[in-house]
């Protein structure tokens, strides 16, 4: 077995459990989380600790407003603490429970939590800097090239691979293998992206299929995938553009591949990570991958229990 750090992530080759688990070689799992027993150690325990610093350090004209049903508030919440900045974040009151941070939060930091699901938090977030305009820009989630940017510093550093996986939320992890696939004059590997279902609305509308009810949101495990609000052009785009595919994985399915991968890892995953797991196992029932094909599968996230600390004060939380 071969286990590659790179940066805050690491890289796991030619591991006999991979091998056995999905009945193949050729695959490479990047693992993106703080999993210390593999030398992956990002700080807040997510793939998106990249795509924070350089936007807090190039976009200080005016307060930056996030929303995030998980891992990007938890980021932002993190590195806007050690910097010190004004940040504010915008989140459903269900995701408070996993806002908590290595260090000790700082007080530049404020928290609006909005009663009900990721898409509430969503219009709240857009509201607020519309009503406040000469203090306030969003963030800009998938339009921020600056995420992009600072998922380059990883990604350019992967070996060569033919298939991407990974579950889709807001789409930065996919559009941005594909940019810098593009900035190294490579071919861009195909996309495999999934989402969990019932609630899959990039998969759904992939398909031309009518959005699904909102209140199928509460029945998904994976919430950080319930944003109906990206780019979903863009994904559809670049999914077809790189013949890849788009997977819908369900809860008993996502919760058997997690599982499986925890007992390996010795460490808890995201539930979107089990999606992406789950996807792969699809794929391959499906037929979608040749055995020649080298398959990269990234884990976005786990390990948290070693990195979630301190939460916000009360004084720092206003709730919508």
């Amino acid at each position: 077995m071969i286990t590659q750090p790179i940066l805050f992530s690491s890289l796991l080759k030619n591991h006999p459990f991979i091998e056995d688990f999905f009945g193949r070689k050729n695959i490479t799992i990047l693992l993106s989380g703080y999993f210390e027993k593999f030398k992956a150690k990002c700080p807040t325990g997510s793939f998106k600790d990249y795509i924070t610093g350089l936007t807090l350090f190039f976009r200080k004209n005016k307060e930056l407003v996030v929303v995030s049903a998980g891992n990007v508030a938890r980021a932002f919440f993190y590195k806007a603490s050690v910097l010190k900045r004004p940040l504010t974040i915008v989140l459903p009151e269900y995701a408070l429970e996993n806002l908590k941070i290595p260090v000790k939060p700082s007080k530049t930091v404020t928290i609006y939590a909005v009663k009900g699901e990721y898409n509430d938090a969503i219009d709240f977030s857009k509201e607020l800097v519309k009503r406040n305009p000469e203090r306030y820009e969003h963030e800009g989630g998938l339009n921020n090239d600056w995420r992009i940017k600072g998922l380059y510093r990883l990604f350019r550093r992967l070996p060569s691979f033919d298939i991407y996986f990974q579950a889709v939320s807001g789409g930065v992890g996919p559009l941005s293998i594909y940019k810098t696939a593009k900035y190294l004059n490579r071919k861009p590997p195909k996309l495999y992206l999934s989402q969990n279902l019932p609630y899959a609305p990039v998969l759904s509308a992939i398909k031309g299929e009518n959005p699904p009810p909102p209140e199928l949101a509460e029945k998904i495990l994976a919430k950080v995938l319930s944003n109906a609000r990206t780019n979903i052009e863009l994904l559809s785009n670049l999914i077809k553009e790189t013949h890849g595919k788009i997977y819908g994985i369900t809860n008993d399915e996502l919760l058997k591949a997690k599982t499986a991968f925890e007992s390996f890892l010795e460490e808890e995953i995201d539930f979107s990570a089990g999606v992406t797991l789950a996807s792969v196992l699809k794929a391959i029932e499906n037929s979608d991958i040749s055995p020649s094909e080298k398959i990269l599968i990234h884990i976005t996230g786990g390990g948290y229990e070693k990195i979630k600390r301190y939460p916000p004060s009360q004084e720092q939380i206003i709730y919508i």
